[in-house]
């Protein structure tokens, strides 16, 4: 199930521009495309992004020798890049479009603005988003990048005490239990803690399905869970346990199809996803309040800005890296070989 035939590139790659298209509109001042009965687009493609996230990552802990060389790679895969964006939007976004000019650049709250975007933290840049339609932040999205994170730690930690499929389904059912609590909460701070439990019960979904994965490997069976899959988000819809039961089914349906063929257009050969996902936001938000363009004509301007840096991403940063990482890892075990 978790070899390259799979599309999970392909649908992380879908699935960034789901966001982008689906922030556009809440950035614009829009209501976002919603799943009636459900959420909204963009918070499905998220799910779809930490299912697949928790599948491979639990391949990834059992293929890495260590917890050292596991934080590594994980870390070179978040960091760098997320480092880089986070120079880019203060340093130079901040600078061209902050009133202070270059006096913004040397200031404290430039530095403190940095360190914030570095380390997963929301910041408003300044003064550029005074005049914003959503103004709260400059890059709002990278919230789901510290719970991820969080799940990467806390999922190798569990599995070094018991590795077993009891694991993720016991973190799986505990958030769906906090899920449902969250959903019927009136607290203020109730939504928030409900989108973190959905993501947790795509993650650990995932990484359940990697202790099944040979049971489920057939054609046949992917096709029979794509469809209940499917058929559980319907009937779910309007219902109190939707966010329990559609994010289920989203996640099971996402890794379902995207182990059914093997994706011929990436092939595994870059992955600017996350680059995208990193750069969409900060980019949407001068698109949307700093240009003229029309919502639609601003939406594809974007697209080809933040491909564009996505890419210069992957080549420059991401990838050397993740290679840097993987070197490491090869280098520890060949002198753990030869000891």
């Amino acid at each position: 199930m978790v070899n390259r035939d799979n599309s999970f590139d392909l649908i992380r790659h879908l699935a960034a521009l789901t966001v982008l298209f689906s922030h556009h509109h809440a950035l614009s001042g829009l209501p976002e495309p919603m799943l009636k009965g459900y959420t909204s687009m963009g918070a499905i493609a998220v799910l779809i992004f930490f299912a697949i996230s928790g599948l491979l990552i639990t391949q990834s802990f059992f293929n890495t020798p260590s917890f050292y060389n596991y934080m590594i790679k994980r870390t070179a895969r978040i960091f760098p890049a997320l480092i880089a964006c986070a120079f880019v939007m203060v340093y130079i976004l901040g600078t061209a479009f902050s009133q202070k000019g270059f006096g913004f650049t040397f200031s404290l709250e430039a530095l403190l603005d940095f360190l914030k975007v570095s380390m997963f933290g929301r910041a408003n840049i300044g003064d550029i988003t005074d005049d914003f339609i959503l103004k709260d932040s400059f890059n709002g999205s990278l919230w789901t990048l510290k719970i991820e994170f969080a799940f990467y730690i806390a999922l190798a930690l569990a599995l070094m005490v018991l590795r077993k499929a009891a694991v993720p389904l016991i973190m799986t059912f505990i958030f769906c239990i906090t899920t449902y609590l969250c959903s019927e909460s009136t607290h203020p701070l109730a939504p928030k803690f409900l989108a973190y439990s959905t993501t947790g019960i795509a993650f650990f979904v995932g990484s359940s399905l990697f202790f099944y994965r040979e049971a489920f490997s057939g054609t046949k069976v992917k096709i029979v869970i794509a469809m209940l899959s499917a058929a559980l988000i319907l009937a779910s819809l309007n219902t109190p346990l939707v966010m329990i039961l559609a994010s289920i089914g989203v996640s099971l349906l996402a890794l379902s199809v995207g182990t059914l063929y093997k994706d011929r257009i990436i092939k595994s050969r870059f992955d600017i996803s996350y680059g995208m996902y990193l750069y969409a936001y900060p980019i949407q938000q001068l698109m949307i309040n700093k240009t003229t363009l029309s919502f639609y004509a601003s939406m594809l301007a974007t697209v080809v800005v933040v491909t564009a840096l996505a890419t210069l991403s992957w080549l420059l940063i991401e990838k050397p890296a993740l290679n840097y990482a993987h070197r490491k890892t090869r280098t520890r075990l060949n002198a753990e070989a030869g000891a």
